[in-house]
């Protein structure tokens, strides 16, 4: 736990969750915390001491459901300029890191996913994002706002470590920028998905473009597209143009001419 959370009252840290959670769900607990505030005391009897902690619970009863209103209002607020702000921009470098989160929060939850911030810190791993599908499963995302920086492998076995304590189904590690060698080497074989500035806005694009019902159901694009073998970016089918090989099509790097990565095309 870190501090700052360690260092909220009761009610903030029972009724902060209702900020991620649909508003219905925050209106009718809000209700019905209210509606027990208000029968409590007809549960005194003849006791005049159980009266007075019974009017005392009712006025708890009430202040938690005015907190819990107050969170589910200004989650309702938050997730409405996430939205505007995700479909304002098609390329996150020059968002701050605090909107990249929540930037990366909103491409989730246009797939129909529940996300809850968390927050990253040495402790957890660097965990920013809960995210559980509508199939019920859940994963931990890291995001990180490097724009000229590669990603190491050291974040990502912090984030990678910390996967059994959280009893997740998997990792995903976001970052603006790109990975290393040793971190996409890393990522191999595990349950733990790698997602550079390049992916990034390809698949934000695709949501966008297909809708996000339709995106989040049918089967990932990506998925045929090769990784480059240098530095693991998605590739692009392009046509030679020149050379022995005029005419014949081949996979190349979508960073070129940072990255001039190819592939031999299949067929």
């Amino acid at each position: 736990m870190s501090p700052s959370r360690s260092r909220k009252s009761l009610l903030e840290l029972y009724a902060e969750p209702f900020a991620d959670l649909p508003p219905l769900a925050g209106i009718i607990a809000g209700a019905v915390l209210g509606l027990a505030g208000w029968v409590a005391p007809l549960f005194a009897g003849g006791s005049a001491m159980t009266g007075v902690w019974l009017q005392f619970g009712r006025w708890f009863l009430w202040l938690f459901a005015v907190a819990v209103l107050v969170y589910t209002g200004g989650g309702a607020l938050r997730r409405a300029f996430d939205r505007k702000t995700f479909d304002a921009t098609d390329d996150p470098a020059g968002l701050s890191w605090i909107q990249f989160e929540r930037y990366v929060a909103e491409f989730y939850r246009r797939q129909g996913a529940t996300v809850t911030p968390r927050g990253g810190s040495t402790a957890d791993g660097g965990v920013d994002l809960n995210v559980r599908h509508v199939s019920g499963e859940r994963l931990i995302v890291q995001c990180k706002h490097w724009r000229n920086r590669r990603v190491g492998v050291k974040p990502l076995r912090e984030l990678w470590g910390v996967l059994p304590d959280e009893n997740a189904d998997g990792a995903v590690f976001i970052t603006s920028g790109s990975f290393s060698a040793d971190a996409l080497a890393f990522a191999t074989g595990k349950r733990l998905e790698l997602i550079d500035g390049t992916r990034l806005r390809t698949i934000i694009a695709a949501v966008k473009r297909t809708g996000a019902a339709e995106w989040a159901t049918a089967p990932a694009p990506a998925a045929a597209v090769p990784q480059c073998p240098h530095c693991g970016s998605p590739m692009v089918l392009r046509t030679a143009t020149r050379g022995a090989n005029a005419g014949e099509k081949f996979w190349g790097c979508s960073t070129y001419p940072g990255c001039r990565g190819t592939r031999q095309a299949s067929g």
